[in-house]
């Protein structure tokens, strides 16, 4: 029993979603079995983001191995290093029964299960995002319209170009061909868009052989197992096994606006997804004296879209940008307000936010998409709401005017504990008991 788990990143360095669930669920994986062997390995990152603290101490199960060698366009497209420092030998030299692949990039992507395949190591990955399948990213068009996930390379190019800038009829012409006798790697900015299919066709070709080498594919929401069914995925590879949230805490004692005040709360990475633009514009279509709150917590603030939300909120004191809480303060702070909101734009596999919220026996109300609808629908003092400023304005609106709809507290299912999804992993890791 010698697992390797890899990503993209260690927690404490970045606090991400994936980086957050493999803490936890290795936390639960080392308390089952004691006499397991686990460690956890990321590439160093080349380039870090504001929000990455690369000083963090790492724990003596983590391994922080050099940073892969870029390949070329095509192979980054395919997830595919040139050179992947220090993880042939750790292989080596751990000798894994099973590696347990958390993301899909160069860092942590098909070099790395080819080395382990060849090395007679068993393979299971977590599909944690939408862009471990979808070039673009987040399986959303341009128009806003949630995709099939079907792997059709015209189909995926024009999507990647129109979102990209390019008008649709142009991306359309541009999509039909792949640019010959150009080569992706040619250099030029025409050429990169006269080859763009190349670079699709390439990632499709990589996720597909992925999907080949895993041993299993661990989804976290049915609509991501319905999805991978779609692209041709064969059932017997496909566990669903649902996200885990923490350990929950008593209930809550405070009682909606019970100071005046609607204290709203939403966390996480700032990101266009997360759909946290749909909040400010929400709240400012309410009279400027409306008695409404909202408290953000979580990094991207530095990036170009945080700075944006930053400027549109800088004098409107209904609102405040309160940094990163450490996960051990993050339920019992969230105990202090009336109401989580997670208005996500694309669909989640978790999401990790509102199983936090649902331990906190806090309210939530989401996007009716994805992994937030499959958590949330009929769970009593739960929302569902489409992605638009329009209906968070009138849902506010309406808990103004009503505040006692907020009275009902839900709680986390005492199945979705790491605990739980820890034992449910390892068979596919070939753990017997």
């Amino acid at each position: 029993m010698r697992l390797l788990h890899l990503s993209n990143d260690h927690y404490p360095c970045v606090t991400g979603g994936t980086e957050l669930f493999v803490q936890q669920l290795l936390q639960a994986q080392l308390q089952q079995h004691p006499a397991a062997a686990i460690l956890w390995a990321a590439h160093r990152a080349p380039l870090l983001a504001p929000h990455h603290n690369p000083a963090a101490a790492l724990a003596a199960h983590q391994r922080l191995l050099y940073p892969v060698v870029p390949g070329n366009r095509h192979q980054q497209v395919a997830a595919t290093a040139a050179s992947i420092p220090g993880f042939t030998e750790l292989l080596a030299a751990f000798r894994p029964t099973a590696l347990h692949l958390h993301s899909f990039s160069e860092r942590c992507g098909l070099s790395h299960v080819r080395a382990a395949r060849a090395a007679g190591v068993r393979v299971v990955v977590t599909v944690h995002a939408p862009g471990f399948s979808c070039i673009k990213g987040n399986l959303i068009d341009a128009s806003g319209a949630v995709c099939d996930g079907r792997l059709r390379p015209r189909r995926c190019t024009r999507c990647r170009l129109h979102n990209g800038g390019l008008p649709r009829w142009l991306a359309a012409g541009v999509a039909l061909q792949s640019g010959w006798p150009l080569s992706a790697e040619a250099g030029g900015r025409l050429a990169h868009l006269l080859t763009a299919r190349q670079l699709t066709g390439a990632f499709h070709a990589a996720w597909l052989e992925l999907t080949r080498l895993a041993d299993a594919i661990h989804v976290l929401a049915a609509w991501s197992r319905d999805l991978l069914l779609g692209q041709g995925v064969p059932a017997h590879k496909i566990h669903l096994i649902r996200s885990a949230g923490p350990a929950p805490l008593p209930p809550r004692r405070r009682q909606p606006m019970q100071d005046g005040l609607l204290r709203l709360v939403a966390w996480g990475r700032c990101h266009p997804v997360k759909g946290f633009h749909l909040l400010v514009e929400a709240i400012q279509a309410l009279p400027a004296d409306a008695p409404v709150l909202l408290h953000f917590y979580g990094p991207g603030w530095d990036d170009p879209y945080g700075q944006r939300l930053q400027r549109a909120i800088a004098t409107d004191r209904r609102f405040a940008v309160l940094g990163t809480l450490p996960p051990e303060h993050l339920l019992p702070q969230l105990q202090q307000y009336d109401l989580a909101v997670v208005p996500s734009t694309w669909l989640e596999t978790g999401p990790l936010t509102v199983l936090e919220a649902l331990a906190a026996h806090l309210p939530v109300t989401g996007t009716d998409r994805g992994g937030i609808r499959e958590l949330l629908a009929g769970v009593s003092g739960c929302t569902l709401l489409p992605p638009t400023a329009q209906a968070w304005t009138r849902h506010l609106q309406a808990l103004l005017g009503n505040p006692a709809q907020l009275r009902t507290a839900p709680s986390l299912s005492p199945d979705r504990r790491f605990s739980r999804m820890a034992a449910e992993l390892a068979p596919l890791y070939g753990w017997r008991p």
